[in-house]
């Protein structure tokens, strides 16, 4: 499961970050790591829901997958918060572009989705 959702949404990902990064040249020059911080905390991201997820259904009872859920919950809100306090505080990143990469997978799914819809 986790491959496949990282095979959908990196290629993605990356090319949003290219057209990102050519918006952003002339403000910021060749600065490519103002994207690069939110591009790995979405990677993170993903991957700890996945691993999460495939383990919760493994878990005994109800109960404990729900529990096991709510801790990965946890820690991938951890992720997403300290990558964008690290790029709120620190020079070497953009607060927006660091960001707007944490936004991909719903605008991505999403738009996946009306596509399929409209070609049925």
């Amino acid at each position: 499961m986790i491959n496949e959702q990282l095979r959908f949404l990196l290629p993605k990902a990356m090319l949003a970050d290219l057209l990102i990064f050519v918006a952003a040249l002339p403000f910021y020059g060749l600065n490519i790591q103002i994207l690069l911080l939110g591009t790995a905390a979405m990677t993170a991201n993903i991957i700890l829901l996945g691993m999460s997820s495939e383990r919760a259904v493994e878990r005994g009872t109800a109960k404990s997958a729900k529990r096991y859920m709510f801790s990965f919950y946890l820690i991938r809100l951890t992720v997403m918060g300290a990558a964008l306090v690290l790029g709120f505080r620190s020079d070497l990143f953009n607060s927006v572009c660091t960001f707007i990469p944490l936004l991909y997978p719903k605008t991505f799914y999403t738009g996946s989705a009306i596509i399929r819809q409209k070609h049925s």
